[in-house]
């Protein structure tokens, strides 16, 4: 039963990539509504199915799917694949009206399609070696979609920094694979997590931690992210912070619980962590364009993640993994959502200057409202579920009962604190009274685009003030691991 749901969910994602890219190709004077309906149902589709394998899933089942395609299906990838089908179907229904102005959607919306498709492969790879194959179908299909705007010389330039850096981060995934097989003749995750136990693998595990600390936008690995999101569709910034970035943070983390028993690589993390989150935030401070300033705040989430993920590592707290991987699913809501918003003032304006937003919030309410919490959220104020997933990480910290727990716990919440100077003043300028002089002229978007902004708004309200039953899968996900499944 596992098989038929995750084969439908496949078919539905590459036929809809086929069939959205034909529909756009053959009627060009309908090419966005045509391909960006097709997908939408695609992925509406793939959602639904996914969905109905949560009931039909045990804790983890080895599935071989259309007789070629192994995967180990568990609760902790289903969530991560969830998460993803959830946030791409919301953006394939928003840029079905943002994408107006735009040529090529025939291409865009199935490359969106087959990037949903490379989250759940990563979400459920058990050999380092399909594991591989999805990881670079999600760069490559990130890097084309950063640079989709190819008429301008500023998307190009930022898709080919994240190719460059992607390309680099994928060698050295695929020289630490290499090494890994030289080592144990075997690529099997769930073999390697008992063969490896009292192995020096300590070089293999450095080079996943960069490789996929490029594509999770680690500090000081991260820099491809700020040239990013400005030049990207709107759409594709919610999924590069919303759900990308986390995807190769998931991988790395597969890997590292099945490899690195034998290390100490916890502590690292931790440390990866406090650089991450502070380094991302001084820097959010700074900007006067919003979505740079958001790319900057999704490096600093990066932290966060980072640290609970490592307080569990390190120190054995629960509360860290479940906050670390709660915090994925949090962040690539209210992220998304603040994406989403600021292609909708840009959709409106013409300009991500934030001075040129002066006084839109009362031309644009919904645009401003749900900005305002996903902003909100994203600081850790209460009730929003930034605020919930935020606190298991300040705990997990606490519950070690050690001075870096205790320093990492006080930092993050420090960090917290700073990242209100750059949100509030972001809501400021939305809400001033001083009008910038385009803003008399703007009007809310169209509805499909403030129906996208609603629902995601909703769900960030809905998972702070009612946090379970997703915060209590994640915990129940990692109680089921044995290594990295």
């Amino acid at each position: 039963m596992s098989t038929s749901f995750l084969e439908t969910t496949i078919s539905l994602l590459v036929l809809g990539a086929i069939m959205s890219y034909l529909g756009g190709a053959l009627f060009r004077h309908r090419e966005r509504l045509i391909s960006g309906i097709i997908a939408f149902f695609a992925l509406l589709g793939s959602l639904i199915s996914f969905s109905l394998l949560l009931s039909h899933t045990g804790p983890s089942e080895r599935l071989l799917l259309f007789g070629v395609l192994p995967w180990q299906v568990d609760l902790l990838g289903w969530i991560v694949g969830e998460v993803g089908l959830v946030l791409g179907t919301i953006v394939a229904f928003y840029s079905i009206v943002y994408m107006e102005e735009d040529t090529g959607t025939s291409k865009f919306f199935p490359l969106l399609l087959l990037m949903v498709l490379s989250v759940i492969g990563l979400a459920f790879a058990y050999d380092l070696f399909n594991l591989y194959l999805f990881f670079e179908l999600l760069s490559v299909t990130s890097f084309v979609l950063v640079a989709f705007r190819k008429a301008r010389w500023e998307p190009v330039e930022a898709g080919i920094k994240f190719m460059v850096m992607s390309a680099t981060g994928s060698a050295l995934i695929l020289l630490g694979i290499s090494l890994v097989y030289a080592q144990f003749g075997n690529l099997d995750l769930i073999y390697l997590f008992t063969a490896s136990g009292g192995a020096s693998i300590w070089l293999p595990i450095t080079l996943f931690i960069i490789g996929f600390g490029i594509k999770a936008a680690m500090f000081p690995l991260h820099t491809w992210l700020p040239d990013a999101h400005p030049e990207a569709p709107s759409g594709i910034s919610a999924m590069l912070s919303g759900i990308i970035i986390q995807a190769g943070l998931f991988a790395m983390l597969r890997i590292l619980l099945s490899l690195g028993a034998s290390l100490n690589w916890g502590e690292i993390i931790i440390w990866f962590a406090l650089l991450t989150m502070t380094a991302g935030n001084l820097m959010a401070l700074t900007q006067k364009q919003l979505k740079r300033m958001l790319a900057y705040s999704s490096i600093a989430q990066m932290g966060y993640i980072l640290l609970g993920i490592g307080m569990g590592a390190t120190y054995g707290v629960a509360s860290g993994f479940t906050g670390g991987v709660f915090h994925i699913v949090t962040h690539a809501f209210m992220k998304g959502l603040a994406f989403l918003c600021a292609g909708a003032l840009i959709f409106r304006l013409s300009s991500g200057n934030l001075e040129d937003m002066r006084g839109a919030g009362w031309r644009m309410p919904i645009t401003a409202f749900t900005f305002s919490v996903a902003a909100l959220s994203l600081a850790g104020v209460p009730p929003f579920s930034g605020f919930m997933s935020k606190l298991l990480i300040y705990q997990s910290g606490i519950q070690s009962g050690t001075v870096l727990g205790w320093v990492g716990a006080f930092l993050a919440i420090a960090n917290s604190v700073l990242s209100l100077g750059y949100y509030l003043p972001a809501i400021g300028v939305l809400y001033s009274k001083e009008k910038a002089r385009e803003v008399s002229r703007v009007r809310e978007v169209p509805w499909a685009m403030a129906a996208a902004l609603i629902i995601l708004c909703l769900i960030t309200i809905y998972l702070g003030v009612q946090p379970d039953p997703v915060r209590s899968w994640v915990a129940q996900a990692f109680s089921f691991l044995e290594g990295g499944f």
